[in-house]
Formats: structure tokens, C-alpha cells, sequence
């Protein structure tokens, strides 16, 4: 796939034969590429994103008290109402007040600068403004006891990155692979254009592709701005202008390359 990589980029010749790979390779390759943008991506998630939960989950285990779950409600060591904030993301904040049983009201929310607050029978989640969702504990509670302490948030947090990264790629994966193709089905239909103006013709499943591998370079540059901290401006127009080159260089290559039609015989 290296080889196919390279040759998409640097070879223009190389479509000749990309234009009669089997549609299995075809497919590898979109796969090979979408790995590529993955890779790229896990390496950004893994700097920058990956930290943030790391932290979260640290700071719920140290910060966030014990909280014991019964019929009936909630309960906790705390002493009075508890206000905690995020290290990072200061307007994510919670108040714990487990001695509280008196509704909380939208307007106390908003003047404690919180997102959630939980009593010992409720809780209660800012959704707009003025507007919360309140989940009654007395009747959600579980029929046994159940603690929720650091212990319990740090399971939770292997937990996470067992599923959450894993999926995350895969959807990734799926996404990229699948925009591949559709962008394929359309550059194809430009290919027809192409083909004629470079003054052949070929077949729309030659042309798709050819325009799989036409998005090389433009897939590589959406890998980059994936790994790279700052957007690389216009990325997504410089990559579809990419993508049109190397699908003009690539039908021009094979229609040059195909041998010229025999004249019709004289009538």
C-alpha cells in the first residue's frame, strides 16, 4: 500500500494500473488511508484530549466526597453545601448538599454558578436558562445500598478508556472510509468530464478508482491537520483542489495511455 501511496502522489502513470485494480484493493486502499487519518487523529486525542478525562477523573477521586445511595435518597460526609469546580474547565461546577431536602430553584443555580446540584433527594441539572431537569432520587434509588467513592470513580475511568478511545476510532475510521467512497462516486462523475476533454473515455468504475486514489494527498493533509494543534487554514479546500489535480492527472495519464480507436471503414 506504501508503493500505491507513493505512486498515487508522485507517479501520474500510476493510475494506469489503479484504474484496473480489482474493487478488494480498492477497498484496502480507502482502508489503508482511513489508518492513516486514524493514526494521525489518536496521536491528537492522546495530547490533548486524552488529558483532559485523565485530569477529570483525578479530580473526582480526590476531590469529589463519598456518596451513599439508599431508598430514599443520598447521603454523604460532607458537612453543609459543597461547591466543587474543575481545575481546567471552571464552568463545570457541582454543589453537594445532602442535608438539603427543600427544592433548589434555577435562580439559586445560576447566582452558585453551577451546572448540577445535588441534595438528598434530588438532582438537579441546568438544561436552559431558568430551566433544570430534576431527577427525583426516592424513586430512581437503587433497592440496595450503593457508595460511589474514589475507588468507585476510578473504575469507572479504566472503564472509560476501555471503550470510549476504542470506539472513538472506529467511528473515526468508519466516518473517513466512508467519505472516501462517497467522494469517490462524485469525482467520478467529474472524471466523465475529465475524459472527454483529455479526449477519450472510460468507464465509471475505472474513473471511481481513480478518483480513490486521487484523494491521497488530500487525505494525508486532513491527517496532518488532525495531528497538528492549530487548524491548517483552508485545509479543506486545499485538499478537494488536491483531490481535482490528481484526478485530472490520472484520467489524462490512462486516456493517453489507452490505444486510439481504429477510423470506421469508408461507406
Amino acid at each position: 500500500m506504501i508503493s500505491d501511496l507513493l505512486d498515487a502522489i508522485v507517479r501520474p502513470s500510476g493510475y494506469r494500473r489503479f484504474a484496473a485494480e480489482k474493487s478488494a484493493r480498492v477497498a484496502g486502499y480507502a482502508a489503508f488511508l482511513s489508518l492513516i487519518f486514524v493514526g494521525a487523529l489518536g496521536i491528537s486525542v492522546k495530547l490533548r484530549l486524552a488529558p483532559v478525562f485523565t485530569e477529570t477523573f483525578a479530580w473526582l477521586q480526590t476531590s469529589m466526597p463519598p456518596l451513599t445511595f439508599a431508598a430514599g435518597g443520598v447521603t454523604s460526609p460532607a458537612l453543609g453545601p459543597l461547591r466543587l469546580e474543575h481545575p481546567r474547565a471552571k464552568e463545570v461546577a457541582v454543589i453537594i448538599d445532602t442535608a438539603r431536602k427543600d427544592p433548589v430553584t434555577a435562580a439559586q443555580m445560576q447566582d452558585a454558578r453551577v451546572l448540577a446540584y445535588l441534595t438528598g433527594n434530588a438532582l438537579y441539572l441546568e438544561r436552559r436558562q431558568n430551566q433544570l431537569e430534576i431527577i427525583d432520587l426516592t424513586k430512581s434509588s437503587p433497592a440496595r445500598v450503593m457508595t460511589v467513592d474514589a475507588a468507585t470513580y476510578k473504575e469507572m475511568e479504566r472503564a472509560f478508556n476501555r471503550v470510549f478511545y476504542p470506539a472513538l476510532m472506529l467511528f473515526f475510521f468508519l466516518t473517513f472510509a466512508a467519505a472516501l467512497a462517497l467522494s469517490g462516486l462524485a469525482y467520478a462523475l467529474l472524471g466523465l468530464i475529465f475524459a472527454s476533454v483529455a479526449g477519450g473515455s472510460l468507464e465509471y468504475a475505472a474513473l471511481f478508482r481513480i478518483a480513490v486514489h486521487a484523494q491521497t494527498a488530500g487525505s494525508l493533509l486532513y491527517a496532518l491537520d488532525a495531528a497538528l494543534p492549530r487548524t491548517i487554514p483552508y485545509f479543506q479546500l486545499v485538499s478537494v483542489a488536491l483531490s481535482l489535480a490528481y484526478l485530472w492527472l490520472g484520467v489524462s495519464a490512462v486516456v493517453k495511455a489507452a490505444p486510439a480507436e481504429p477510423p470506421a471503414p469508408a461507406a
